[in-house]
Parts: structure tokens; sequence; C-alpha cells
């Protein structure tokens, strides 16, 4: 338990557990659960999040509207 304990990525592990149990994972974007299948980690603002394949199409979107109204 003292190894476990003194682990940097405690909450990681606890995560990807309750992930093979449930088989859903937290949305880092829109705070929602989603199935696992329908994600992926990105790495935001230096680190690294879960976040649906849905908020990431989204927010490329978001990203390339901006990018024509500047350019």
């Amino acid at each position: 338990m003292t190894a476990y304990l003194q682990r940097q990525d405690r909450l990681a592990l606890v995560t990807q557990a309750t992930a093979n149990v449930t088989g859903k994972r937290f949305c880092s974007h829109h705070q929602g659960e989603v199935s696992v299948t329908e994600g992926d980690f990105v790495l935001r603002n230096k680190s690294k999040r879960w976040i649906c394949f849905r908020c990431q199409e989204r927010s490329r979107q978001r990203r390339d509207a901006l990018a024509k109204q500047v350019g």
C-alpha cells in the first residue's frame, strides 16, 4: 500500500480502473460521462485530458472558424 501512496499517478490509476469497470469515462470538456470508445486523451494546456470525439470535433471547428475570421 505504501508504494501506491507514493505514486504520482494515483488519480490516473483510479480513473483507469473505473473506466475498465464501468466502460465509461468523464469528458473534461462537456463534463459528462461518455463510453470509453467515444473519446481519447488530448494534450490541453500542458495537461493530458480525456475528451470525447464530439467535443474534439467542435473545438476543431471553432478554431477553424476563428482562423478564417482573423486570417
